[in-house]
């Protein structure tokens, strides 16, 4: 049975992410830090990480996708000069499957069946955008899951207190935690601290 499809707030977001991350370094001795080990953190999961073509309809580019039933993530090769160029579409992809993993596709009612869970039969979930007002819901919050889990309230918190210097800074922060400037800029949006986002 797959999980019921709502809008989840994002103090849920910061949940469902610390208690995945809370998990991984539990099993793995991982001292929290950026840039998160979100590749491993999939495989941890028992999911597994394949790069492959995906079908896209017309109009649309599809980053990523998960197969529930398999446990399989796909990064879809046919972008891979992006992921190759730019930092952080890759990793954001793999957040935002094991977003959908955790909302959408384990069975059970919490969190404590994420690593090592049977995942039920669903239907492919993608990175993409829909018409179907059921799948923009899904990827919103496979959206916030994947900010929240790759730049951790508290750590990015610590990171930033002092705030960035310069512009340069700034991207060379996003670089070096993995992620797009836009992903940073966001993430400290809706944590309140647009003011230290250098113009």
């Amino acid at each position: 049975m797959t999980r019921p499809t709502y809008p989840r707030r994002a103090a849920q977001h910061e949940d469902a992410a610390g208690d995945v991350l809370h998990r991984f370094a539990l099993r793995t001795g991982w001292n929290p830090s950026l840039p998160v080990p979100v590749e491993q953190i999939l495989e941890e999961a028992g999911l597994t990480i394949l790069c492959e073509e995906i079908d896209e309809p017309e109009g649309a580019m599809i980053l990523g996708a998960l197969e529930p039933a398999t446990g399989i993530v796909r990064l879809n090769e046919r972008h891979m000069a992006l992921f190759d160029s730019v930092i952080g579409p890759e990793r954001f992809t793999y957040a935002h499957e094991l977003g959908h993993w955790t909302y959408d596709a384990v069975d059970g009612r919490t969190q404590a069946s994420l690593f090592g869970a049977a995942a039920p039969a669903e239907p492919v979930l993608c990175r993409t955008r829909s018409a179907s007002e059921t799948a923009d819901i899904r990827e919103i919050n496979a959206n916030g899951f994947a900010s929240a889990l790759l730049l951790p309230e508290a750590l990015l918190r610590a990171e930033v207190r002092t705030g960035f210097s310069s512009r340069p800074a700034f991207n060379t922060a996003a670089a070096s935690w993995g992620v797009s400037k836009t992903t940073l800029r966001i993430r400290l949006e809706k944590l309140g601290l647009a003011g230290i986002v250098p113009q």
